[in-house]
Protein backbone atom coordinates (compact mmCIF):
# COMPACT_ATOMS: atom_id res chain seq x y z
CA UNK A 1 0.00 0.00 0.00
CA UNK A 2 2.76 2.42 0.95
CA UNK A 3 6.18 2.32 -0.59
CA UNK A 4 9.34 3.97 0.59
CA UNK A 5 11.20 6.09 -1.90
CA UNK A 6 14.82 6.39 -0.75
CA UNK A 7 15.56 9.19 -3.22
CA UNK A 8 13.05 11.60 -1.62
CA UNK A 9 14.67 13.49 1.24
CA UNK A 10 12.50 15.10 3.92
CA UNK A 11 12.19 18.86 3.75
CA UNK A 12 14.43 20.74 6.18
CA UNK A 13 12.68 22.41 9.10
CA UNK A 14 12.27 26.16 8.83
CA UNK A 15 12.18 28.44 11.87
CA UNK A 16 8.76 29.67 12.90
CA UNK A 17 7.95 33.21 11.86
CA UNK A 18 5.99 35.52 14.12
CA UNK A 19 2.64 36.27 12.56
CA UNK A 20 -0.76 37.52 13.61
CA UNK A 21 -2.12 34.01 12.94
CA UNK A 22 -0.12 32.54 15.82
CA UNK A 23 -2.16 30.76 18.53
CA UNK A 24 -3.17 32.76 21.59
CA UNK A 25 -2.21 30.08 24.12
CA UNK A 26 1.48 30.95 24.07
CA UNK A 27 2.47 32.48 27.44
CA UNK A 28 4.03 35.68 26.15
CA UNK A 29 1.89 36.04 23.02
CA UNK A 30 0.36 39.50 22.60
CA UNK A 31 -2.23 40.19 19.99
CA UNK A 32 -5.00 42.64 19.47
CA UNK A 33 -8.27 41.76 17.87
CA UNK A 34 -11.58 43.41 17.10
CA UNK A 35 -12.88 42.87 20.64
CA UNK A 36 -9.68 44.11 22.30
CA UNK A 37 -8.92 47.77 22.77
CA UNK A 38 -5.27 46.96 23.45
CA UNK A 39 -2.99 43.99 23.91
CA UNK A 40 -3.93 40.57 25.26
CA UNK A 41 -1.51 38.54 27.34
CA UNK A 42 -2.15 34.92 28.27
CA UNK A 43 -0.71 32.85 31.10
CA UNK A 44 -1.40 29.41 29.67
CA UNK A 45 -2.60 26.39 31.60
CA UNK A 46 0.85 24.75 31.68
CA UNK A 47 2.37 27.63 33.69
CA UNK A 48 2.59 27.98 37.45
CA UNK A 49 3.98 31.33 38.61
CA UNK A 50 4.98 31.64 42.27
CA UNK A 51 6.81 34.47 43.97
CA UNK A 52 6.94 36.31 47.24
CA UNK A 53 5.54 39.80 46.63
CA UNK A 54 4.86 38.87 42.98
CA UNK A 55 2.83 41.33 40.90
CA UNK A 56 1.78 40.67 37.31
CA UNK A 57 0.61 43.87 35.63
CA UNK A 58 -0.75 44.26 32.11
CA UNK A 59 -1.72 47.50 30.38
CA UNK A 60 -4.29 45.56 28.32
CA UNK A 61 -6.22 42.33 28.79
CA UNK A 62 -4.64 39.55 30.86
CA UNK A 63 -6.06 36.03 30.71
CA UNK A 64 -4.94 33.56 33.37
CA UNK A 65 -5.42 29.92 32.43
CA UNK A 66 -2.57 28.69 34.63
CA UNK A 67 -1.79 29.16 38.32
CA UNK A 68 -0.50 32.38 39.88
CA UNK A 69 0.48 32.90 43.52
CA UNK A 70 0.70 36.68 43.66
CA UNK A 71 -1.20 39.79 42.63
CA UNK A 72 -2.63 40.25 39.14
CA UNK A 73 -3.67 43.58 37.59
CA UNK A 74 -4.67 44.91 34.19
CA UNK A 75 -7.33 46.92 32.42
CA UNK A 76 -9.24 43.63 32.02
CA UNK A 77 -8.41 40.38 33.81
CA UNK A 78 -10.00 37.08 32.81
CA UNK A 79 -9.51 34.01 34.99
CA UNK A 80 -10.14 30.99 32.75
CA UNK A 81 -11.87 27.79 33.89
CA UNK A 82 -8.49 26.13 34.57
CA UNK A 83 -7.04 29.35 36.03
CA UNK A 84 -6.24 29.82 39.70
CA UNK A 85 -5.04 32.98 41.45
CA UNK A 86 -4.00 33.20 45.09
CA UNK A 87 -3.70 36.94 45.74
CA UNK A 88 -5.35 40.20 44.75
CA UNK A 89 -6.98 40.58 41.32
CA UNK A 90 -7.49 44.22 40.29
CA UNK A 91 -8.84 45.59 37.00
CA UNK A 92 -11.49 47.81 35.45
CA UNK A 93 -13.25 44.60 34.41
CA UNK A 94 -12.77 41.20 36.08
CA UNK A 95 -14.29 38.02 34.63
CA UNK A 96 -13.94 34.88 36.74
CA UNK A 97 -14.46 31.38 35.39
CA UNK A 98 -11.84 29.67 37.57
CA UNK A 99 -10.64 29.98 41.19
CA UNK A 100 -9.55 33.02 43.16
CA UNK A 101 -8.41 33.02 46.77
CA UNK A 102 -8.02 36.67 47.65
CA UNK A 103 -9.49 40.11 47.14
CA UNK A 104 -11.07 41.18 43.84
CA UNK A 105 -11.12 44.92 43.03
CA UNK A 106 -12.91 46.01 39.88
CA UNK A 107 -15.38 48.47 38.46
CA UNK A 108 -17.24 45.54 36.85
CA UNK A 109 -16.93 42.02 38.27
CA UNK A 110 -18.60 38.94 36.76
CA UNK A 111 -18.55 35.52 38.40
CA UNK A 112 -19.55 32.98 35.80
CA UNK A 113 -21.11 29.60 36.62
CA UNK A 114 -17.77 27.76 36.97
CA UNK A 115 -16.25 30.44 39.28
CA UNK A 116 -14.99 29.61 42.78
CA UNK A 117 -14.10 32.71 44.81
CA UNK A 118 -12.92 32.85 48.41
CA UNK A 119 -12.38 36.45 49.47
CA UNK A 120 -13.90 39.90 49.38
CA UNK A 121 -15.10 41.68 46.25
CA UNK A 122 -14.86 45.50 45.93
CA UNK A 123 -16.95 46.58 42.93
CA UNK A 124 -19.27 49.13 41.35
CA UNK A 125 -21.14 46.46 39.35
CA UNK A 126 -21.32 42.76 40.29
CA UNK A 127 -22.90 39.85 38.41
CA UNK A 128 -23.00 36.31 39.81
CA UNK A 129 -24.28 33.50 37.59
CA UNK A 130 -26.17 30.55 38.99
CA UNK A 131 -23.70 27.82 39.95
CA UNK A 132 -20.86 30.16 40.92
CA UNK A 133 -19.45 29.70 44.44
CA UNK A 134 -18.59 32.79 46.48
CA UNK A 135 -17.42 32.86 50.09
CA UNK A 136 -16.67 36.39 51.24
CA UNK A 137 -18.11 39.88 51.45
CA UNK A 138 -19.17 42.30 48.73
CA UNK A 139 -18.47 45.99 49.10
CA UNK A 140 -19.66 48.75 46.80
CA UNK A 141 -17.92 52.02 47.70
CA UNK A 142 -19.74 55.37 47.73
CA UNK A 143 -17.29 56.83 45.22
CA UNK A 144 -15.94 54.99 42.17
CA UNK A 145 -12.57 56.71 42.60
CA UNK A 146 -11.89 54.34 45.51
CA UNK A 147 -11.65 51.52 42.98
CA UNK A 148 -9.49 53.31 40.41
CA UNK A 149 -6.37 51.30 39.71
CA UNK A 150 -3.25 53.21 38.76
CA UNK A 151 -1.36 50.70 36.60
CA UNK A 152 1.71 52.93 36.40
CA UNK A 153 1.81 53.18 40.20
CA UNK A 154 1.14 49.45 40.55
CA UNK A 155 4.24 48.74 38.47
CA UNK A 156 6.22 50.69 41.07
CA UNK A 157 4.56 48.87 43.97
CA UNK A 158 1.97 51.57 44.71
CA UNK A 159 -1.48 49.97 44.48
CA UNK A 160 -4.32 51.84 46.15
CA UNK A 161 -6.21 49.95 48.84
Amino acid sequence: MFTRNSTAEPKPLEPLKSSSNAPLNMPSQRRSGPSDSGNKSVISNDLKIIGQGLKIISQGTLQVDGEVEGDVAGSEVIIGEQGKVTGTVAAERVIVRGKISGVIRGMTVALQSSARVEGDIHHMSLAIEQGAEFDGRCRRPQDASELKLDLEGAANGQVRN
